[in-house]
């Protein structure tokens, strides 16, 4: 077994009390372990510049319950030249992808830069209020945001999912504060995290939150049969 899998072998289990779930882009296989559940892509929407792409995803894995994610991708390149223009996109596609949930829950992935962050706020706030109460909004959250109030306050979505990783520059100084002193997080950072098996936390970091979600940047084609998880 690859060393970084064995790694991971090693800390699920630790965190057995918690909800661990599996992010599945295109193309990626279903590991054994997140068969009850899988957050899928569902559409992803790329701004770039004067255009908007949007791709859907071909077919869905074996899961028993599927959270269908969109994926907005802004380009850093050719940044959007009129992002409020594509929020009607990106609103159709939220609530298609809640037509097709089967586990009662949606995720919004988009990492909107400083200057989008009212747009984004608005928008998490538009789809809280206009998705069925029944399905619950969870959205991922660069790092960094969870040191930021100005993004977290008053957010509109049942679930912040922070990515404890790909953290850039300041990885190292954000894996100090995530391990060493989580409280100074901001609250919406505290109950559900995205961890990946190439850049690993110890057992104990993994187990305070109650929702786990996991991105593998193999797919999940390397040694995905990592253990039942109990």
């Amino acid at each position: 077994m690859p060393f970084v899998y064995l790694l991971v072998a090693l800390f699920l289990p630790a965190a057995a009390c918690a909800q661990q779930i599996a992010w599945l882009w295109d193309g990626a296989a279903l590991p054994a372990w997140s068969r009850q559940e899988a957050a899928v892509l569902h559409r992803h929407i790329l701004l770039s510049g004067a255009t908007a792409l949007t791709r859907p995803r071909a077919g869905w894995p074996p899961a028993s319950r599927i959270t269908p994610v969109v994926h907005v991708e802004v380009s850093t390149v050719k940044p959007p030249i009129d992002i409020e223009s594509r929020r009607a996109m990106i609103v159709r596609a939220m609530h298609e992808a809640a037509d097709a949930s089967t586990s009662g829950w949606v995720q919004l992935d988009m990492e909107a830069k400083p200057s989008q962050r009212l747009f984004y706020r608005s928008l998490v706030r538009q789809l809280r209020g206009e998705l069925p109460p029944h399905i619950k909004l969870s959205v991922t959250a660069l790092a960094w945001w969870c040191r930021s109030p100005a993004w977290l306050d008053e957010l509109g979505a049942d679930e912040v999912v922070p990515m404890f990783f790909r953290m850039g520059r300041d990885s190292a100084h954000l894996r100090d504060i995530i391990e060493h002193s989580p409280a100074t997080l901001h609250a919406s950072c505290r109950n559900a995290a995205g961890f990946s098996p190439q850049e690993p936390f110890a057992a104990q970091i993994v187990a305070r939150y109650r929702k786990t979600y996991w991105f593998d940047r193999y797919a999940w084609k390397r040694g995905t049969d990592i253990g039942s998880i109990p």
